[in-house]
């Protein structure tokens, strides 16, 4: 199981390359696979062409990324893109009932998107649990005119494993009995392919190497570290930023950093890399945090020198600043607030929520009904309450301020864009912490329980994206929102999108019902909706340790 993704090449600050844009065609074969957790246990998993973990996918900018999906699986399935922007190809976002209804078993569809960012990106599933049973693979987009230099590159991505299956994993967290749901179940950590603690680096003395982190993890957190060795972040989530020099980086689900790390000048110690795991969702005092570590390998047999420092230290996504400095987005037009809750509904079961409403598959995907629903495309009624629509007019700068009120972690990202991060707080102490002069851009941002974060994004890619919290189980239990934009400047539908919808008996046009005309009030009277007195509160269970607030470090987050 060890697949080692590595590239090799200089590449020099402003130099001027010529590339051919090219077709990089991908024939993806979707199927259940062995998966092997030598010494530890052998399950399925869902993997591609009968491998899993699944290899990387390396392009330039310009190429054209053709990835031709065949579903072997027993249920639908869909790819996406994580962190492209999808930039007139929005039906190849790959939502299930969001962009397109999923591929259904036997048959295919074709995702042809035109590559205008570079980075470091990854693809996965978003159907049901298949990410988290292993659906998802690094996606690297190199730049012919790279910003920074460095000698040798790796691709380092991070993965949580379990031995029980997603959906039993899924059908644990909806209990309403909080001592079915914060059962412990025992991670595993997968660290560049390989399983964790026997991965090696190997670094030459001098040379210089960009490390790609990508946390592809469905629950988990990360932090990484080297011991001996500084690092400087030079990329978050596909967009450039001014070095900043770190001793550990922190990476929720769904976040990639890239690090240039210089190689020491001596071969006479190896040193211990640390790939920590770590989440504040459940009970676990002795796996969390999972102190996974593997080697940087200078000399082979040489001895391993070790990190001890007690404490970790992370960077602050408000200290970094992008390279081309975009300037804070002003005249915002449209304000949105999202607050998230979980708690006990309506159907006996445990969901999440921004603002009350928990997210319900609609019965057509909402870009379909965005599409066919003319001039009642701008009423957020049509697309269901259960999808907590907003619609957004083109161009408009839209902020959002999300409240995390529980007392654990969400990852949220945004598809079809990145945004500013504007400000952040602690919503007990009411400290806040504004950015630099250009703040930061990323697709995916981690507000800690009982903190805030205020986000700015122009509207400047019509479409219909969803924002949503990363971990598997907050996203399947309702925890996300719906934007449309500027539904009058949609493209048009790909044939083999409509056939697969026909094929499993799906509409292609209408409301979040299938039905003409806006809803009606009583049409989601069956929805699942929140007891009042049933809430997860800012306090947890009693005698939990708020791991993610220590371990992100900062005093104002251990009230």
């Amino acid at each position: 199981m060890a697949l080692m993704y590595i590239h090799t090449g200089l590449l020099l600050i402003g130099a001027a390359v010529m590339v051919r844009a090219a077709v990089i065609e991908h024939f993806w074969t979707i199927e259940p696979v062995e998966a092997r957790m030598p010494g530890l246990f052998t399950r399925t998993a869902v993997g591609v062409n009968g491998q899993w973990p699944i290899p990387g996918i390396d392009a330039m900018l310009g190429d054209t990324l053709v990835i031709h999906a065949k579903n072997k699986l027993t249920e639908p399935t869909s790819l996406h893109s994580h962190g492209l922007f999808q930039n007139g190809t929005v039906f190849y976002d790959g939502v299930h009932m969001v962009t397109e209804c999923g591929i259904p078993p036997n048959s295919s569809f074709t995702y042809r998107i035109p590559l205008q960012q570079t980075g470091t990106y990854w693809i996965h599933s978003h159907s049901k649990q298949q990410s988290a049973e292993g659906l998802r693979a690094p996606l690297i987009i190199r730049d012919p005119n790279e910003e920074y230099e460095y000698d040798q590159e790796i691709v380092l991505p991070l993965e949580d494993w379990f031995r029980i299956p997603a959906h039993d994993m899924l059908k644990q967290f909806m209990s309403p009995d909080p001592r079915v749901r914060f059962r412990p179940i025992v991670p595993y950590g997968i660290i560049g392919g390989a399983c964790a603690g026997n991965k090696v680096l190997n670094f030459s003395p001098g040379r210089t190497y960009r490390v790609r982190l990508i946390n592809m993890a469905s629950s988990f957190d990360f932090h990484f570290s080297i011991a001996g060795h500084e690092m400087r972040v030079i990329e978050v989530d596909g967009i450039m930023v001014r070095e900043h020099t770190a001793h550990g980086v922190a990476l929720g689900v769904g976040q990639r950093v890239s690090v240039l790390v210089t190689a020491l000048n001596s071969t006479d110690a190896n040193y211990e890399f640390h790939a920590d795991m770590y989440t504040d969702l459940l009970q676990m005092p002795r796996y969390n945090p999972l102190n996974y570590t593997g080697t940087v390998q200078y000399a082979e047999g040489a001895r391993v020198r070790r990190d001890r420092r007690d404490a970790w230290t992370c960077v602050s996504d408000l200290d970094l600043e992008p390279l081309d400095r975009e300037p804070l987005l002003d005249n915002v037009s449209t304000y949105i607030t999202l607050d998230a809750y979980s708690g006990v509904f309506s159907d006996q079961t445990f969901r999440h929520s921004f603002n009350n409403h928990t997210y319900v598959l609609p019965s057509v995907p909402s870009a379909l009904t965005a599409l066919s629903a003319g001039a009642q495309a701008h009423d957020p009624q049509i697309y269901g309450r259960q999808t907590n629509t907003y619609v957004l007019n083109h161009m408009d700068v839209v902020q959002i301020t999300i409240v995390n009120h529980d007392y654990y972690s969400h990852p949220f990202h945004l598809h079809g864009h990145v945004f500013q991060i504007v400000e952040t707080g602690n919503l007990r102490s009411r400290e806040s912490k504004l950015p630099l002069d250009a703040p930061v851009r990323r697709d995916t941002v981690v507000i800690r329980g009982g903190h805030y974060a205020v986000l700015r994004f122009r509207a400047d890619n019509p479409g219909v994206w969803i924002l949503h919290c990363h971990i598997t189980w907050h996203l399947d239990l309702g925890l996300a929102a719906t934007f449309v934009e500027a539904p009058e400047l949609l493209p048009e539908v790909p044939d083999m999108l409509r056939e697969n919808c026909v094929a499993q008996g799906i509409s292609t046009t209408g409301n979040a019902l299938g039905d003409k005309g806006p809803l009606p009030c009583d049409a989601v009277a069956e929805d699942p909706t929140p007891y009042a007195d049933q809430f997860e509160s800012l306090d947890p269970p009693s005698g939990w340790k708020l791991v993610s607030y220590m371990l992100h470090g900062g005093n104002d987050d251990i009230d």
